[in-house]
């Protein structure tokens, strides 16, 4: 059981939490400028898609508190039908569920942004919609996860030409259907490096002897293998290093040698995408290799600067 949970955890993410049943008040619950709204966060800390939600609520200043979920039992988000991380509770005078990465950024933006609608009238502009994929599974998917819903002069002042807005939910899209799915290949695509990713979510977990053993060697050989069905799922190349480095330079060419972000001088909701999902292998010889091989570098510390003073 412990090896099937792992494969499910970290099968489309980087990490694996699993004796996090505590909770990490790593930011405070406080009210926020934009009104009564209190925010917790529950997650898998080495998740690329809770990594973006937290490099977006860092970005904007947005107190929040977190959960670390057991990816293997999940009781801490027992109280929920949708039964992925992150999820995001907000509450705003009634509590309300946020599922879904690019969703809760999309419907927390728009509430920065638009006066006119509560945050559960907006929430109500991102309804799921069940599909069915291949294997007979019945998911949940949000059609317009990408849109922020705001009325024309509002459009106008985020986003002056439609290009710009087209150019964020391309990128925002494709951190999502491709970024994310490099991760785990590279970070376990060997069985060294495989048993360095846990080595680092052991010590960060917080483990007791003897379950930390377990979970890191144990861990590490099911990730390693997960990792090749993931390689093969996705169609990545022998080399999965070369698909990273590929995607590393792919953003930075589209972000180009005229702006410091996507965004411009700030950073947009892509530039935070692909942020938080590539700052999960930090620390990880993946990590240290897209640097040393791409040209991402630069832009990569922009980013880590400006959600650092936003922090303060």
């Amino acid at each position: 059981r412990l090896l099937l949970g792992a494969a499910f955890a970290l099968g489309g993410g980087a990490g694996l939490y699993l004796a996090a049943q505590h909770r990490l008040r790593e930011h405070s619950a406080a009210e926020l400028p934009a009104g009564n709204l209190q925010l917790t966060l529950y997650q898998y800390k080495t998740c690329p898609f809770c990594s973006k939600v937290r490099a977006f609520l860092d970005y904007h200043g947005l107190p929040y508190e977190i959960v670390e979920v057991n990816p293997i039992m999940r009781k801490e988000i027992k109280f929920s039908s949708y039964r992925k991380v992150p999820i995001l509770l907000a509450n705003a005078g009634s509590p309300l569920q946020l599922n879904d990465s690019s969703v809760i950024i999309s419907a927390i933006k728009t509430y920065l942004i638009s006066k006119r609608n509560s945050l559960e009238e907006i929430v109500s502009f991102y309804p799921p919609v069940k599909t069915v994929t291949e294997q007979g599974k019945e998911v949940f998917e949000y059609g317009n996860k990408y849109w922020l819903m705001l009325d024309e002069k509002e459009t106008k002042r985020v986003y002056p030409v439609k290009e710009v807005r087209v150019e964020e939910m391309k990128w925002r899209k494709w951190a999502d259907d491709w970024l994310v799915h490099l991760i785990s290949p590279n970070v376990y695509r060997t069985p060294r490096e495989a048993l360095a990713s846990f080595d680092y979510i052991v010590r960060e977990g917080k483990f007791g002897t003897l379950e930390g053993l377990f979970a890191k060697y144990m861990g590490a050989v099911a990730m390693f293998f997960v990792s090749k069905r993931l390689k093969k799922r996705h169609h990545l190349q022998d080399n999965v290093r070369e698909d990273l480095y590929e995607a590393a330079n792919e953003w930075v060419k589209a972000v180009g040698k005229h702006r410091l972000f996507m965004g411009g001088n700030q950073p947009n909701l892509a530039d935070l995408a692909v942020y938080g999902v590539l700052r999960v292998m930090e620390g990880l010889e993946a990590f240290d290799d897209m640097m040393v091989h791409t040209k991402i570098q630069p832009w990569y510390q922009r980013m880590e600067e400006v959600i650092q003073k936003a922090e303060v």
